[in-house]
């Protein structure tokens, strides 16, 4: 079957609409095959190259992480921080990412890649593949954070890596078969607290790898039993869920993991999924080019771009994206991932990208004016000629707002202190909050939404020494045969647990025009005893752990909105109303 025919469905030219939607839509030219146009047009070939320059400008960075002493037993770690630095007490399996991208350039004819052909780089690369498996526990999984976490991220991500790694250097193993079989069968057997989408759905990418290497059907099988996994967490919006809400940012990745394990099977029941999956994502893509935020259940900006190109020359949300993504590596709006812990996360997935690049895509389909409320993902999304807004009811107001003339604004919600130093937040994501939406509101079709919620109290916690010698005996001595408790406990203190503050925020987003947005905070003490000492509007601030949020992007550079001369009052009377004009 031709990818024309399988994608289809991608290219049907339907939207996938919630109740309560107001939207103009531009006219759509019919086609023979009852979807849109199907005569591609032609991409900028000159922006291909920014996938590639922004990839090998770390691959020094790479080989200097990696441990290259073929005779220390760390050979192959590219956790510099465990055997250069020695500030950790074990080797975390998620840099072992790291083996794809030294794998693809010494594999892969590049312009200016140096490293095509070095046998040194091949020598690297398999070390770290190898050491991905000595490392491991005897039942093939691994660690991330703390011993014995036996982490399904850390395994399905450096899994997915090594596997295809090994492919690409053409290596012949049978200790490292072996290995491979063992995470394999490890990750069937087992699952983790918390629905997170892109750890099954690398999982799915991951098991498919191992079942090309080892030609077992039996791991093809669970592949596809994965997939069905991920597709069942798929909401009717599009999303995919993260932990209880969606994230843009891990879409992304998502996607990326279905669209490549759709173009290795083949997989007719993948087509309609990804259709709305792309839907979703492109109502994220911000006039400035650049991708997701806090608004999301995550706050990530992550964007994976390999999967995208893989179904660009068919779907034009996809090709959409993909360009978007390319234009903010030229203006400066990408987000940046490139601390020693993430800075492997993305290089394969660009060469990747690099790779697979199409010169052709479908007629971008014409955006029109926008005034949508997912309801689900309780996420409001208004575009029009000049503006885009991105508002989060479930975060408590969290919004982005693009104005005209490249001004915009950043909002991350209200952290208020305490005069006895506890710290309460409002972004707090929360499904229940009280939400007012009008998408049509009045003759002049101007929408609006209110949030009502709490806040909740919040830590800012770092490790101690106390904290983590507790931690490790703890797991040592017994926690390494209870670890979804273990996992379930942290998750609640660090990511998911909530406990009630004694405030209020209720915020209303008005559009008087095509060009301005107004917001209206009321905050409310609902105590008479609780006595504040500071508060602000943040702009870039994330309150939940999540290892890919708090990266740089352009908001970091907006500042804060102290709102100390609103305190006394509020301290008095128990309630304040700000309204701004944006």
């Amino acid at each position: 079957m031709s990818s024309d025919t399988r994608l289809q469905g991608l290219v049907g030219g339907r939207e996938y609409f919630v109740p309560g939607t107001c939207y103009v839509a531009p006219p759509v030219a019919p086609a023979s095959n009852g979807g849109l146009r199907t005569v591609a047009t032609g991409r900028d070939g000159l922006a291909r190259r920014r996938y590639l320059r922004l990839a090998l400008r770390h691959i020094p960075r790479l080989l200097g992480a990696i441990d290259r002493n073929p005779y220390r037993p760390t050979y192959g770690c590219l956790d510099r921080q465990y055997w250069h630095y020695r500030t950790a007490a074990f080797a975390s399996e998620m840099y072992q990412e790291g083996v794809l991208p030294l794998a693809l350039v010494y594999a892969t004819p590049l312009p200016d890649n140096r490293w095509y052909g070095n046998p040194r780089v091949r020598e690297l690369a398999a070390a770290g593949i190898r050491f991905a498996a000595r490392s491991s526990h005897p039942d093939g999984s691994c660690d991330d954070y703390y011993p014995f976490e036996r982490a399904l991220g850390a395994a399905v991500f450096s899994l997915q890596a090594a596997a295809r790694a090994y492919q690409l250097l053409g290596l012949d193993d049978p200790e490292l078969v072996a290995w491979f079989r063992r995470r394999a069968r490890w990750i069937i057997d087992h699952d983790e607290s918390g629905h997170l989408a892109n750890h099954h759905a690398m999982a799915a990418l991951g098991l498919l790898r191992v079942a090309q290497i080892t030609g077992d059907p039996h791991f093809r099988g669970a592949a596809r039993s994965r997939i069905q996994y991920v597709l069942g967490w798929q909401d009717p919006e599009g999303w995919f869920e993260e932990y209880g809400g969606a994230d843009p940012g891990y879409q992304t990745i998502t996607i990326d993991c279905l669209a490549k394990y759709w173009k290795a099977t083949g997989d007719g029941q993948l087509v309609e999924p990804l259709g709305r999956a792309l839907q979703f994502a492109r109502l994220f893509l911000h006039p400035d080019h650049s991708y997701g935020g806090e608004y999301g259940s995550r706050g990530t900006y992550h964007f994976y771009p390999h999967g995208m190109e893989l179904l660009a020359p068919d779907n034009p949300d996809a090709a959409d994206l993909a360009d978007g993504f390319l234009a903010s590596v030229t203006g400066g709006t990408m987000a940046v991932f490139e601390d020693d812990r993430m800075v492997a996360h993305r290089l394969g997935n660009l060469i990747e990208a690099y790779l697979d690049w199409s010169p052709t895509r479908p007629p971008a389909r014409p955006a029109g004016s926008l005034a949508r409320y997912l309801s689900h993902a309780r996420i409001f999304v208004r575009r029009t000629a000049s503006t885009h807004t991105v508002i989060s009811a479930a975060r408590g107001g969290v919004f982005k707002h693009f104005g005209p003339h490249g001004r915009r604004a950043s909002d991350t919600g209200l952290i208020v202190e305490t005069d006895d130093g506890r710290l309460a937040v409002s972004q707090w994501h929360d499904g229940h909050r009280d939400v007012e939406v009008d998408t049509c509101a009045g003759p002049s079709g101007r929408p609006s939404l209110t949030v009502r919620g709490p806040l909740y109290w919040t830590r800012f916690e770092t490790a101690t020494p106390l904290k983590q010698s507790l931690l490790h005996t703890a797991m040592w001595a017994g926690g390494r045969w209870c670890r979804q408790p273990v996992r379930r406990f942290l998750q609640n203190r660090l990511i998911t647990g909530r406990r009630l503050a004694p405030l209020r925020l209720t915020r209303t987003f008005e559009f008087p025009d095509d060009e301005h947005l107004v917001v209206t905070d009321v905050i409310e003490l609902l105590d008479s005893t609780t006595q504040l000492r500071r508060m602000a509007f943040g702009t870039d601030s994330e309150s939940a752990y999540v290892a890919a949020s708090a990266v740089y992007q352009d908001a970091v550079l907006e500042s804060w909105t102290d709102l100390s001369q609103y305190v006394p009052r509020l301290n008095t009377e128990r309630r304040v109303v700000i309204r701004r004009r944006l």
